[in-house]
């Protein structure tokens, strides 16, 4: 049994593989309400739906829980401990269900482990290096005689000799026959025929975080936009200021009597171009080029201070 497994299940029905065949989706709300019984005082990140082949190599930091009808399971890296007989009862969440199965392999150190509680009772306890067991409760059952009868040899590696404590089998692959017998299904190994598919079952995944951790991250997120959205609007009011100044030629009410003038639109023209363009203009140059008209005595007056000269000077006899 070459995979990770640290599993612990939960079963309520007479015929746990019948159930797990229909390939139930899991409760999201009851698998929530599961982690913070497991896990008081923690916050948990939702990572969504994982298949149980993936879901039972769980690392440290995390938890998988699939809460179905009549069927819940968990996994986590706190069940593999080599004494299944001294799991925390805190991790037996229905004590007086009819059977609770823990099923637990460590490749790094070879270990398989299983467990069998009915009615919130030990029944059958087995866990065990492959030259070593740890603990061995129990009667064993009705499916582990072909393992104690060394019909499932310990293989080895050409050149190297069995060591004599060797176990009649390997323990990770007994763990594996435990779990195929309780639950319908094999992690490694060629499948049965009849062997339900693990990728189907899944379970949602959490991830553990100190009690306001993840607050914390999303404050230091949220801070900087905050203070570059308030610095934005601070720059606008500058193209204002230099907008402000372009109005500064304020002669412009001085062509106002241009309707005054002569009627000839010709002329008015020449004389005096729209008010934007005077704007670009000094009033200067008007005055200037009023003062040929006037000594040319023309009949009829170009501009208003031109008469005026005219007339006072044929008043006082200045000609």
């Amino acid at each position: 049994m070459a995979a990770r497994v640290s599993t612990i299940w939960f079963v309520d029905s007479s015929d746990a593989r019948a159930e797990l065949s229909t390939y139930p989706q899991p409760d999201q709300n009851a698998a929530v309400v599961v982690a913070k019984r497991l896990y008081p005082g923690k916050d948990f990140e939702s990572l969504g739906p994982h298949p149980l082949s993936t879901a039972a190599t769980v690392q440290p930091g995390y938890v998988f829980i699939g809460v179905y009808q009549n069927i819940s399971v968990v996994c986590s890296t706190e069940l593999s401990s080599f004494l299944p007989s001294e799991l925390p009862a805190t991790w037996l969440l229905s004590p007086h269900a009819p059977r609770t199965l823990l099923v637990s392999s460590v490749p790094g150190r070879a270990q398989g482990s299983f467990a069998l509680w009915e009615d919130g009772q030990l029944r059958r306890s087995f866990s065990a290096l492959p030259i070593d067991i740890v603990e061995n409760i129990g009667i064993p059952e009705t499916w582990e005689l072909p393992y104690w009868a060394g019909e499932h040899p310990l293989r080895y590696p050409p050149g190297v000799l069995p060591d004599p404590q060797s176990l009649p089998f390997h323990p990770q692959q007994f763990a594996e026959a435990a779990n195929a017998e309780w639950l319908g299904f094999r992690y490694t190994g060629t499948p049965h025929d009849d062997d339900l598919d693990k990728t189907q079952i899944l379970l949602w995944g959490f991830k553990i975080h100190q009690k306001a951790e993840a607050p914390k991250v999303t404050l230091e997120l949220v801070a900087p936009k905050v203070k570059l959205e308030l610095a934005a609007p601070k720059v606008e009011p500058e193209p204002k200021t230099v907008s402000i100044p372009e109005p500064a030629p304020a002669p412009a009410p001085a062509p106002a009597p241009a309707p005054e003038l002569t009627p000839e639109p010709e002329s008015t023209e020449e004389l005096h171009p729209p008010i934007e363009e005077l704007e670009t203009e000094t009033v200067e140059p008007i005055a200037e080029a009023a003062e040929p008209i006037v000594d040319a005595a023309a009949p009829e007056p170009s501009a208003p201070e031109p008469k005026k000269r005219g007339r006072l000077a044929r008043y006082f006899g200045f000609h």
